[in-house]
């Protein structure tokens, strides 16, 4: 998993919701499009967050469902013109939808994958540290060795 993805997990397994604004902005690069957007749409698309949206993908895109989401997540961020209306790549969109007032929280899914993550960082820390604490102690041990019994 990306850092983007783990970022915005991590955040959602703190607090365990947040606003669709908020997750949209933490995969938002500055000068970038519907591509910074990919992290989320996975996570969404996969089922380790939800959202208070009920999506469905436009027809035809049944196949390209992380695609539609990413484009569709990027459109928030694209400002309307006069008319009220949002167009990016050549996709018009007039919708009355905030993402200020939607929200995006942690499944089940998602909950499972954090403390799994978090439980292997840990087991990686301790073999590091008993590793050095043997490596140590052998070092050690042996010097005391060699002063007693020649050297």
């Amino acid at each position: 998993m990306n850092r983007s993805a783990l970022r915005i997990l991590g955040r959602l397994a703190r607090h365990g919701e947040m606003t669709l604004d908020e997750a949209i902005r933490m995969s938002h690069k500055s000068g970038g499009d519907h591509r910074n957007q990919y992290p989320l749409a996975l996570l969404l698309e996969e089922h380790y967050l939800g959202m208070t949206i009920n999506y469905t993908p436009p027809e035809g895109f049944d196949r390209m469902r992380e695609f539609a989401l990413a484009i569709t997540l990027h459109m928030y961020l694209v400002p309307a013109d006069a008319s009220g209306v949002v167009t990016y790549q050549g996709i018009r969109s007039s919708g009355g939808i905030d993402p200020k007032n939607e929200r995006v929280f942690l499944t089940a899914k998602g909950a499972l994958y954090m403390d799994e993550f978090w439980q292997k960082r840990w087991d990686r820390i301790w073999s590091v540290v008993l590793g050095f604490a043997t490596g140590l102690l052998v070092a050690l041990c042996g010097a005391w060795l060699k002063s007693h019994f020649g050297g």
